[in-house]
């Protein structure tokens, strides 16, 4: 598995728009190839779990392309292909 992470600094006046957005953002995604899930923090975090390199990299690089990675009141600081090594859930 491959995720994708992002991390977003947010200007204070950011933060209402942001948190209405989490839910779609996240829904948004379900149905995306190759997309297994994914966590959205209320504070400008995300990391997006696809079942292959292909996906994760095709999603990745098309959210570069569109430009919606910066905007103002929203800077990038993190935007990764990552190979997953390990994961966890509680029964």
């Amino acid at each position: 598995m491959w995720a994708v992470i992002g991390v977003w600094e947010l200007n204070p006046e950011m933060h209402d728009e942001w948190r209405a957005q989490v839910p779609l953002m996240a829904s948004s995604k379900v149905g995306l190839p190759g997309f297994v899930h994914g966590t959205w923090t209320q504070d400008g975090h995300a990391i997006q779990v696809y079942d292959n390199e292909a996906d994760a990299r095709r999603y990745h690089a098309d959210m570069l392309e569109k430009g919606y990675l910066e905007r103002p009141g929203l800077r990038n600081v993190v935007w990764d292909v990552a190979e997953v090594g390990a994961e966890s859930q509680a029964p």
